[in-house]
């Protein structure tokens, strides 16, 4: 897949490394032109953010419809100014490549939630540790309880930063032993009642925003 086939309105992430740190943003695409991405201004830490860099190195992520994750390695993003607006302009001359779904961003969540084994009607409160576009991970205080105990089941948990509850069905897929006597369990998801895209993205950028306020303050407390 080249990455001037994401269409207008898709979003994707931006993944950018320096030697053993990274920086991820969301963004959408507000249009394609001449096999170029072009997305509003970046900005981290109240400034745009400069792709140029050295020894930067950029991927960008993107999960369609079927639910398949591509990325883009090497990418080159600059800020250029286009039809009297500035953009960022995204451009890959490489192939998107299939990753695996355990890849993409994980949002932390630490919440309480519900779940129910649909085959056996059984539920449990447990702690909702992340969510991604794909997959969805709890932890549970009961270590008779494995992954083909579970299979299929609900998990509902309420998000008060934005005031909306979420009910996923998955399946699950993965078990973790944890410390403390806690097993965490990995799942796929098959179905949620919000869009999964933006309701991570806008996690995210809550997120950034508040590291960005922790840095300002501990500028001036400095």
């Amino acid at each position: 897949m080249k990455i001037y086939e994401i269409g207008e309105r898709e979003q994707i992430r931006i993944v950018a490394r320096k030697g053993a740190s990274s920086l991820e943003f969301t963004a959408t695409i507000v249009m394609n032109k001449k096999d170029i991405l072009f997305v509003e201004p970046i900005i981290h830490k109240n400034r745009v953010v400069d792709f140029d860099a050295r020894e930067v190195r950029v991927e960008v992520v993107y999960v369609g419809a079927d639910q398949k994750p591509y990325v883009w390695k090497k990418c080159l993003i600059k800020y250029v100014k286009y039809g009297n607006k500035k953009y960022h302009a995204i451009y890959s001359a490489y192939d998107g490549k299939k990753m695996n779904r355990r890849n993409t961003y994980r949002q932390h969540l630490g919440v309480s939630g519900l779940l129910q084994i649909k085959s056996t009607a059984d539920t449990r409160l447990v702690i909702v540790k992340d969510i991604s576009l794909t997959g969805i991970a709890f932890v549970l205080n009961d270590l008779s309880l494995h992954r083909e105990d579970i299979g299929n089941f609900h998990l509902n948990f309420r998000d008060k930063d934005f005031g909306i509850s979420l009910h996923i069905d998955a399946a699950a897929e993965r078990e973790v032993d944890a410390k403390g006597g806690k097993r965490v369990i990995a799942g796929r998801i098959q179905k949620c009642n919000v869009n999964l895209s933006e309701y991570i993205a806008v996690k995210q950028k809550k997120e950034m925003a508040k590291r960005w306020m922790r840095g300002s303050l501990t500028k001036k407390d400095g």
